[in-house]
Order: structure tokens, then sequence, then C-alpha cells
């Protein structure tokens, strides 16, 4: 059996993101409009994927050794979602015996102690593509698995990560050959993840997989779990906000899906700063993510945890966010938009002056919408009338408040959360420089 460390390398991406024009990337997933492909018609509930969530894998003995209070200490965190690796193709059992178990602990106390705190619980298994049964059979053999009392996985997920098969084109044949497979034996409504590779890496370095197939997946997969691992490409604050956005814009452009489903797992837990976490998870708001989670639950700090509670738990977006300011429709959880339930980034480019911000809210209510401006908190938003869109509010943001070079962004966060939504919505969003 391998150990945990060799497990980890083979996660790690490599190299640094590459650069992308950021503006851009929002313009596009602004305006482009996409549908997804026939074959995710079926639209099955992703909730699984939604929010905070947080991984064990085969070596985590902390987990395994007592995954009732495991799972009590990521009930107490906030986690909504465990994601528990059944088995991998390093597994010396023969490929009858799918199911990873220690000692008297198995995958069922897992499926038990989450269920009863109101935690989702995803199965993932990582393939070798080798071209025999075995990675089929381990992976219907998690989606099968039963407890006793007939509790199952909320989902499964295949980690696309295994380069041992040298050539990319046999590779991605047969990873499109085993996810098809297994989407025909499960039917369209089941939730299926697909877990790859940091994109950023894969777009650096070519020979890691090239041409890799974003697109079929997109056309079999529902969620796109990336492995980001910004704490493998640099260090810092600004490493951690632009290797996670240049993650969502790759899978984005790609699969030429802009409101693609993507839960983003961020980086080493054990190596994160909360710096890096708060970093990572303000690029999951602003991109508008569907979840997010480090790796793993048992090296997660107390300061990457208190950061995590900011995960979003969004639906899917349409359009995507960031806007770009100047886009005038409403968004929200509004009349005719609910995608927005919690909050909506704009972004523009380098500011060198003070701009007059503009905007309308619906059905404002006193201290319920906040407004940031590159995540400075600038005011609580004044009232206005009761299901009804306010007139044309503007406000001065001085120069100290905005980037003269790159990015900015603007930020609407209504009060309400997952379950209790608060009615609100923004359009018409726009920069301007005072009159003098």
């Amino acid at each position: 059996m391998t150990t945990r460390s060799s497990h980890i390398a083979l996660r790690r991406s490599r190299g640094a993101s590459l650069a992308f024009l950021v503006l851009l990337i929002a313009l596009l997933a602004a305006l482009v409009p996409a549908a997804r492909p026939q074959a995710a018609a079926a639209k099955p509930r992703i909730i699984m994927y939604r929010g905070l969530g947080t991984w064990v894998d085969m070596y985590d003995a902390k987990a395994w050794s007592d995954p009732a209070a495991a799972v009590a200490d990521m009930a107490a965190h906030g986690v909504r979602t465990l994601y528990l690796e059944t088995a991998n193709f390093h597994l010396p059992k023969p490929a009858s015996v799918s199911i990873f178990s220690s000692g008297k602990v198995t995958a069922a106390d897992f499926i038990t102690a989450c269920h009863a705190k109101g935690i989702k619980i995803v199965a993932w298994y990582l393939p070798s593509f080798d071209g025999t049964a075995r990675d089929y059979a381990r992976s219907m053999a998690a989606i099968d698995y039963r407890t006793a009392d007939g509790q199952k996985f909320d989902s499964f997920a295949l980690d696309i990560e295994c380069t041992n098969v040298k050539s990319a084109t046999l590779r991605t044949e047969r990873l499109l050959a085993l996810s098809s497979k297994v989407r025909a034996a499960v039917g369209g409504a089941y939730p299926l993840g697909a877990i790859i590779m940091s994109p950023a890496g894969m777009t650096k370095w070519k020979s890691v997989w090239p041409g890799f197939p974003y697109a079929g997946l997109a056309g079999i997969y529902d969620v796109f779990v990336p492995m980001g691992y910004y704490t493998y490409h640099g260090v810092g604050y600004a490493n951690a906000y632009k290797d996670t956005r240049d993650n969502v814009a790759i899978i984005r452009a790609q699969t030429g899906l802009p409101s693609i489903p993507i839960h983003v797992i961020g980086g080493d837990a054990a190596k994160s700063s909360d710096a890096e976490t708060l970093a990572y998870v303000r690029a999951l708001r602003e991109t508008g993510c569907i979840g997010g989670s480090l790796y793993d639950w048992a090296t997660t700090t107390p300061g990457s945890w208190a950061a995590l509670t900011n995960v979003p738990l969004n639906p899917t977006q349409t359009p995507a966010l960031p806007l770009a300011v100047g886009y005038l429709p409403a968004v929200g959880n509004c009349p005719g938009e609910h995608t927005h339930p919690k909050e909506v980034f704009y972004q523009t480019t380098g500011q060198n002056g003070a701009r007059v911000l503009s905007y309308r809210l619906y059905d404002a209510q006193a201290g319920e919408v906040r407004l940031l401006v590159n995540w400075k908190p600038v005011a609580t938003l004044p009232a206005g009338p009761k299901k009804k869109w306010t007139k044309v509010r503007s406000l001065t943001i001085l120069a100290s408040g905005w980037n003269a070079s790159g990015a900015n962004v603007v930020g609407f966060v209504a009060r309400g959360e997952y379950g209790a939504w608060s009615v609100w919505g923004v359009r018409a969003v726009t920069l301007t420089t005072p009159a003098r």
C-alpha cells in the first residue's frame, strides 16, 4: 500500500498558474450564453457539492480511528459535505473486494455518522486507467454500497489525475470510456463529480495531460471539482487568489460553459496560511463557485476553519460572476432572477482617481445590503421601497479605494443565508468620473 504522503504527491500539479487577463474572462463569463450538453440534461440535484466540504482519504488514521468524532468535528466547523475515498487502484485486494475498510471501521460508519449530523457524503475513487475491469468495478462498488439499514453515498466523484498510462491519447480514451460506462449505469438523474488536476497547472505544463478532455467530461459529469492546490504553485495571498481565479476561468473557457457548476479544492490544508485561505475563499465568492474545500480535514488549521465559514453555498449561477461593471440587467434574488441569492460581484479595470458608483436596488430593507470595494466595507446601503426598485443611487468612492492598475472588484452582499435567503436585487451598476 502506498503511504499517505505519496498519495498526496499524486495530486500535485506541476508548476504555477498561467497568467490570465482577468477582465476579459469576466466579460466572457457575463456575456457568452451557453447550455449544458444534452447528456447532462436531466439536471440531477447537486446540493452535495454546494458550500463547505472537507476530505478524508484512506490514509487519514485520525478519521478512520473514530468516524463519529471526526464527523462531529466537521459539523462543528460548518462542513456540509464529506468527500470520502472508498478505494484507489493501489488497494492491494482483488477487484471484487472494492471498498476500503480499516479494522472494524467501514465506509458505513462514515455514512451513518454524516447523515445523523445532516452532512452529505460523496464517495471518490482514484483509477489507473490501465484498461482492466478494476476501475469500473471499484467505481460501481462505491455507488452501489449500502449500510445495513439501506443508507448510501449521496454522490460519486472520479479522481482524474493518474498518469501511469503514458500515452495521453490512450489515457483520455480510457477516461471517457470509463466515465461513459458509469454514467450509463447510474442514469442521467444521478449526480456525478469530476475531480480533475489543476487546470492552471495543466495549462502551464502541457506535457502532464495534453488535450485534456474538458468538453467531453462536461457532457458526462454534473460538477467539476478541480484540485486547484495553490499551495503547490506559490506562496502568499496574491498567489492563492490568482490561482483559484485562473482554475475557474480555464474550466469555463475550455468547456465553453460559463455557468458550469464548480467546487474548487483549494490547497493542502497543512500548508495554507490564514491569509491564503482567506484569498481562496474570496476568489470562490467573486467567481460564484457553488462550493469549496481544503485537502484535508485532519490538517485544516483553526485559522483556515475561520476563513472557510464564508465558503459560498451558491446555486448554479446565470450569468456567471464576476460581471463587468456596466452590466445592466437585474441580478440577485428578485423577480425573474434567483441564481445570485447572497451576493453579486462586479469587476472593472484600474481606476486612477475618485469614481461615482451608481446602482439600483430591489426591495432594499434597512441594513440588508452591504457594499464592498476590493473587499473593504464602504457602506451599508439605505432602505428603499418594498417590492420595488429604487431610483438610481450614487455615491463617490475616493481614489484610495481603487487599484490604479489591475482589477477592481465591487461587491453587493445581502444579509440572508441558505434556507432563508433575503429578497433583494441589484442592477444598472456603472462607474463615472465625478463632475468638476
